[in-house]
């Protein structure tokens, strides 16, 4: 792993190693599998060398990928079935137009559909939203009916004008993103609220916030379909000053965990899916692995 491609520099030596890697093995690609976001470097790149070399482009779902990198890794045959991949992550093009990154999807190699997911809420500020976690806050408080207490997280902050941006539509497009939800939470209790110095920054002080001990998971709703974020705000919300920021923080992580985790054994009992999968990045955080677990 190089890095962040949109660096210059860093673009220059995934070309070096992708060259050096060619030499090395003698490698001629018949076929090239890229992301489905037209703006990712990696994904111009592909095209790009595609039609120089004159060979096929195929475009692939990013959650899609971490489902089958999954499997593979795994040995999982490709003929035993279909299952159920629990995969939680930062951001990734859906095929609806929609940024996914908290899903539940059934499927194997060659297929999937979107069993459920995180209820998607505007991405306010586009990028900004990734590097900024108060910004992610705001919109899921809002969406709760929370405005009120976001008013007071975030007094300082310009509230109006993302609000205004938002209803508008104007760079904030949806996002079904779990690591955005950290995000949110993590704001929600003064963990660089207003930047993060590093990606995952919030997310990882959530995780190292919660005690671990056993604790009543916040509960998490439906609407149309997907898993909704709101009752989980509002129970938050009820323990915002009273409770110790540990335990909100261990709340949050159990909720989460239970809400997907039950969705995908549900999948498996009813034999719509024949085994879980987990993958993403927000499975680097391990007190959430355990306890989906």
């Amino acid at each position: 792993h190089l890095g962040e491609l949109d660096e210059a520099l860093t673009f220059e030596e995934f070309l070096k190693a992708d060259a050096d890697y060619a030499a090395l093995f003698n490698h001629r690609p018949t076929l090239i599998a890229h992301d489905l976001h037209p703006d990712m470097q990696a994904t111009r790149h592909a095209l790009g060398r595609a039609a120089r070399e004159k060979i096929p482009a195929i475009g692939v779902q990013h959650h899609h990928a971490h489902l089958a990198a999954c499997l593979g890794e795994n040995l999982w045959p490709g003929d035993d079935g279909p299952v159920a991949g629990i995969v939680l992550d930062g951001l990734g093009l859906g095929p609806d137009g929609i940024i996914w990154g908290g899903e539940l999807l059934v499927g194997g190699y060659g297929g999937f559909h979107r069993a459920t997911g995180l209820l998607p809420a505007p991405l306010a500020g586009g990028d900004r939203a990734s590097r900024e976690p108060w910004r992610n806050a705001l919109v899921r408080l809002d969406q709760a009916g929370l405005g009120d207490l976001a008013d007071r997280l975030f007094a300082l902050k310009p509230r109006a004008a993302v609000r205004a941006a938002v209803a508008a539509g104007l760079n904030a497009p949806l996002t079904s993103s779990a690591g955005r939800l950290f995000d949110a939470v993590a704001a929600c209790l003064g963990l660089c609220s207003d930047v993060q110095s590093y990606e995952g920054e919030a997310a990882m002080r959530l995780e190292a916030l919660a005690d671990g001990a056993a604790e009543t998971p916040y509960p998490f709703g439906e609407r149309d379909g997907l898993i909704d974020p709101a009752p989980m705000f509002q129970a938050l919300a009820q323990d915002l000053g009273g409770v110790d920021a540990g335990r909100i923080a261990a709340r949050f992580h159990a909720g989460l965990a239970r809400v997907f985790a039950h969705r995908a054994r549900a999948l498996v009992t009813s034999g719509a899916a024949r085994a879980v999968a987990l993958s993403g990045g927000c499975f680097q955080n391990l007190h959430l692995l355990d306890l989906v677990m």
